[in-house]
């Protein structure tokens, strides 16, 4: 009797000591990361403290390792689109732009995110670009909040903001 107790606590504590390593892997993997930010973190394209908009804050990563903290996704689209004034940096030396998914709040790649403009979503700096997990959550969004575009990140020039936007993306001129 006291053997089949013992085993069966075995068990318990070996799903529980897998679950333990997955859950650690997936966070040394980068999944399910919140994007941190400091009371110091100033977005670079206005100035404005990050930790004051932690739902909308967003972040770049450089191949040199340094990071960028933004108030927002369209700061943080601004950047993209004019690293060299607002980075000090080539487009190429941009090597990871992590975002926040809209339902959930995890951190996405901004690069795959499914990406809405011209929806009822404020942030900061006025109406936001807001950032989707996947294509499922696309319908729900639009019946949520509207939805006038649907654009890739990868694609985006200054020209392509313009028309999506309707304001012209000068790099901090």
């Amino acid at each position: 009797m006291k053997t089949k107790t013992i085993r069966k606590k075995n068990r318990f504590a070996s799903v529980g000591l897998l679950c333990a390593l997955f859950a650690s892997a997936a966070a040394f993997a980068g999944a399910d990361v919140e994007i941190e930010i400091d009371e110091e973190d100033r977005c670079p394209v206005c100035a404005m403290r990050v930790i004051l908009y932690p739902t909308f804050a967003a972040s770049a990563e450089l191949s040199d390792g340094r990071k960028f903290k933004f108030c927002s996704n369209g700061c943080l689209i601004r950047s993209l689109l004019h690293p060299e004034a607002f980075l000090g940096v080539e487009r190429k030396d941009i090597a990871k732009a992590w975002v926040q998914d809209y339902f959930t709040g995890r951190r996405i790649d901004g690069y795959t995110a499914v990406w809405v403009w011209g929806s009822d979503v404020i942030g900061p700096m006025g109406p936001e670009p807001v950032p989707l997990a996947s294509e499922k959550d696309l319908k729900a969004f639009q019946r949520r909040h509207g939805a006038k575009t649907v654009f890739d990140l990868k694609e985006l020039t200054p020209e392509k903001w313009e028309e999506i936007t309707g304001q012209k993306e000068t790099g901090g001129q």
